[in-house]
């Protein structure tokens, strides 16, 4: 088996790319052309990258790639990373956390400050979820949640947090829940307020091949109130 040898492989007009592995430069130029250039050779540049042939197999260390020109954009803060990132951020290369193919941070810190952040952010989608439940069960006592669904069927959250603020604003609310009659899916109570000027319009919604068994459900429930 031949050794594998590192090629960087980059798009023609804005110069992005990547860092294939591969016996040859035609089946890195290939892979990398499927990737950037359409499926088109000549919309790509493909050069031999000897720095990087250790990391066959591995991943190459994103602060390794920003000494050989590359440069990234910090998962966490957004700043540009690259071999200039002490001079213009007081920020050490070789503290560049992460490979090529993954998120790539400017410093443990930040990484750190960023993984506290998501997990704040999973804590309120949750709470979002639970209060819309609660919602729900005022106006269906019995529904049946689908806590088991995947997230395009079932509940989902979208919250975002202003800079510097500890307020979370809640963008998007959706709650499935099943019901008596229901061949295709389960319905879905929903609140959206993003881009909208005014007050967040709430309402319930249905697959179109189960409203009626809905619309049967809901009066039902109305009727027992």
């Amino acid at each position: 088996m031949m050794a594998l040898k590192a090629y960087a492989v980059l798009e023609k007009d804005e110069y992005t790319g990547d860092i294939y592995f591969a016996p040859r430069a035609i089946v890195a130029a290939k892979a990398g052309a499927n990737e950037y250039g359409d499926g088109e050779l000549s919309y790509i540049q493909c050069r031999r990258a000897p720095w990087a042939d250790a990391f066959a197999g591995k991943g190459v260390p994103a602060k390794v790639a920003a000494d050989h020109g590359w440069h990234f954009e910090c998962h966490g803060c957004g700043i540009q990373i690259d071999s200039d990132l002490e001079e213009e951020h007081r920020l050490p290369v070789d503290g560049i956390v992460g490979t090529m193919h993954g998120a790539v941070y400017c410093c443990a810190r930040c990484k750190w400050k960023h993984i506290k952040r998501e997990a704040r952010r999973k804590q309120e989608e949750a709470a979002a979820i639970e209060d819309f439940k609660a919602i729900v069960r005022a106006r269906f006592p019995d529904a049946d949640f689908a806590d088991d669904e995947s997230e395009f069927r079932g509940h989902h959250a979208y919250v975002t947090r202003a800079d510097r603020s500890g307020f979370w604003h809640r963008g998007q609310v959706i709650v499935a829940f099943r019901f008596p009659g229901m061949k295709i899916g389960p319905a879905h109570f929903r609140v959206e307020s993003c881009h909208r000027i005014g007050p967040p319009i709430a309402g319930y919604t249905c697959c179109n091949g189960d409203r009626e068994a809905f619309e049967a459900y809901a009066g039902a429930t109305r009727a027992r109130h």
